[in-house]
């Protein structure tokens, strides 16, 4: 049985707690000492896995979709997490508010302009004309932020949450492979796999924070004029991660949910300020006639691979994402 440290309402598992640690600080002291050498190999290792596992990603996703519709729709789809008595701890917009914001933050800012400009300027698929390039530039980018990436936070954050809640099993990844492994993840086995999780959570959370700063300090650069430099990156860098500690050590209610409702809000009048001054009737338009082709277009977008097309393009976007 894997050691655990409890300090009040907190408890970490010793072995992954130490060996993640661990593991993160190596590849950062490598990342700083040796960055050439880092990206060289983090390059290569993205561009292989992509190449070689690229159409098993595209497959899983499908059929974590397939599957989540099935769950919804089927008898286990009535199952209340957290027990029969249960009843939610928030309304359905905090609920809405706090997943929106987690689920798409800065990207969905920057990339719901950016992608669609950059699949029309290079279309992934050979098409006839602008109109058809515009059409799938369209397509690709609600693949990217539709019903493929929310099956996936859906799938992930039921299986934590019901284990938890409904078989009162720790809140980690290891709960949720109980029915293949049963008490052996309690074991070594389950420490890998919690393991495995910290360190793509991290990473994952790298990425994303890196994404978002180099979007925040070009548009400084733009609007003021402001040279971009490594000073001024780590500065916003830590004014992020302030923010989001603050939220986090003051709680869901405190934290997490207000500043969510703030983020919604805010984006909520962004929203009304374009439709409103922008061009309504094309947006209304096109928001019918998009949402209809990315449907129609679905089965073909969602499982392309670029056999018959010599590109990375799919590398670098939907399986980056």
């Amino acid at each position: 049985m894997s050691k655990v440290i409890r300090r009040k309402n907190f408890v970490a598992n010793k072995t992954v707690f130490f060996v993640s640690i661990a593991l993160i600080l190596i590849l950062i002291f490598f990342g700083v000492v040796f960055p050439e050498a880092m990206d060289e190999k983090l390059t290569a290792f993205k561009f292989w896995s992509s190449n070689s596992f690229g159409w098993l990603f595209v497959l899983a996703v499908n059929i974590i979709l397939v599957f989540s519709i099935y769950l919804a729709f089927s008898k286990y789809g009535k199952i209340r997490l957290g027990g029969a008595d249960a009843r939610p701890a928030y309304s359905k917009t905090s609920w809405f508010a706090m997943l929106f914001s987690a689920g798409m933050g800065i990207g969905l800012m920057f990339y719901s302009i950016g992608e669609p400009v950059t699949h029309y300027g290079t279309p992934p698929l050979d098409v006839a004309n602008n109109l058809e390039r515009a059409k799938q530039a369209m397509n690709f980018t609600s693949l990217h932020y539709g019903l493929h990436v929310w099956a996936i936070y859906a799938l992930v954050g039921l299986a934590l949450a019901f284990f938890a809640y409904n078989k009162k099993l720790p809140m980690t990844f290891r709960s949720a492979f109980y029915p293949f492994m049963g008490d052996k993840i309690n074991g070594g086995w389950g420490d890998a796999i919690d393991v495995i999780s910290a360190l793509a959570t991290v990473f994952g959370l790298a990425t994303t924070l890196g994404l978002g700063v180099m979007q925040v300090s070009t548009g400084l650069e733009l609007l003021y004029g402001w040279d971009v430099t490594p000073e001024m990156q780590i500065i916003i860098i830590l004014a992020v991660i302030s923010v989001a500690t603050v939220s986090v050590f003051l709680g869901v209610d405190k934290g997490v949910k207000r500043l969510s409702s703030a983020n919604m809000y805010m984006a909520l009048l962004l929203v009304t300020f374009v439709f409103l001054l922008g061009p309504t009737l094309s947006i209304m338009k096109g928001f019918v006639e998009n949402t209809g082709s990315y449907l129609a277009n679905l089965p073909a977008i969602a499982t392309w691979n670029e056999m018959y097309k010599d590109t990375n393009r799919q590398n670098d976007w939907t399986i980056f994402y």
